[in-house]
């Protein structure tokens, strides 16, 4: 389909080289966005992501998206943190709008009817990329959630607090170590315990999840943990590396952990090596409900590392 000299196009899977291609050097690409992550639990969703061709017939956009759970909705993305519209370099300002009136009308020509969008978070972006927000606003978009993360600008001076860190030098105290592991499986029972007891979730990838997506990707995904001196598994966290940002995509510590400030001494640890390598340490959101609650003792936790709020959008546009 063209419209004012862009054509859009489903994705196939035979476009995906020139798709990661482009999201490796788009203003706002991650690797979640790459097709080996995006891909993994394909059998899941319905994929309806777009490719977006300028005049000239040059790839300069993406946008990745699957079917949602309601008939005749697209989720950009369902089954990750965010997705929607990946720019190239070179575009732009009102380009940008008319990319989106171009993918609206191509997605209403094809039955849909309402589109929701999760844009890339800020901190994420290599170069400012919030024209989608605006091009959304612009269509008529409505924010339907809002979380809140919380996250470390590396380029300021990291403000401790009083209880972290009497809570770090506790650890420090009883002979707490820090190191990258392997063992995932480990971790992830631990998680799964952690997030059951305390917050009445579970993990959202399986353990066999996890591990592939760490192979795939094994400069991304970094598993970080905290143990006792006799070498006991008391706190860890699943740090997804990107160009700009350190994001701890899981965390989870066991009761002594908790009790001797495993889990302070390894967040401050993380945020400490990653800071000559990123711009951000982000810690992740802190609600529940679908946004609609803040965990109140989570997030005071992560402002106890420095932390401030960073706002995740989720916007939805009636097509």
């Amino acid at each position: 389909m063209q419209q004012k000299g862009w054509t859009i196009r489903r994705y196939t899977p035979g476009d995906e080289e020139a798709w990661d291609k482009l999201v490796k050097d788009a203003r706002n690409g991650t690797f979640l966005l790459m097709r080996g992550y995006m891909d993994y639990h394909k059998d899941r969703f319905c994929d309806c992501s777009l490719m977006v061709y300028d005049a000239a017939g040059r790839i300069v956009a993406l946008f990745a998206a699957a079917e949602g759970a309601d008939p005749g909705t697209v989720v950009a993305h369902p089954g990750l943190t965010y997705g929607g519209l990946i720019l190239s370099m070179e575009i732009y300002g009102a380009q940008v709008c008319e990319i989106y009136s171009a993918i609206t009308d191509f997605y209403r020509t094809q039955g849909y009817r309402k589109l929701t969008v999760r844009p890339v978070p800020e901190i994420y972006h290599r170069q400012p990329c919030e024209e989608e927000i605006y091009a959304l606003v612009q269509a008529g978009a409505q924010i339907d959630r809002c979380l809140l993360s919380s996250a470390v600008a590396t380029d300021a001076e990291f403000v401790l607090n009083k209880n972290t860190r009497r809570n770090i030098a506790a650890a420090r105290r009883v002979g707490v170590t820090i190191k990258v592991s392997d063992n995932l499986e480990q971790f992830y029972d631990m998680l799964f315990d952690t997030l059951s007891s305390r917050h009445d979730a579970k993990p959202v990838h399986s353990p066999d999840e996890l591990k592939l997506l760490a192979d795939r990707f094994p400069d991304n995904i970094v598993l970080w943990t905290a143990n006792g001196s006799k070498g006991e598994l008391l706190a860890g966290t699943l740090v997804y590396l990107t160009d700009t940002c350190a994001h701890t995509q899981y965390i989870a510590s066991t009761p002594e952990g908790r009790e001797i400030g495993a889990t302070a001494a390894l967040l401050n640890a993380v945020a400490v090596f990653y800071t000559p390598r990123v711009r951000w340490i982000d810690f992740g959101t802190s609600n529940e409900q679908g946004g609609t609650i803040l965990n109140s003792g989570l997030i005071r936790q992560k402002s106890g590392l420095g932390a401030r709020g960073v706002v995740h959008l989720s916007l939805s546009l009636d097509l």
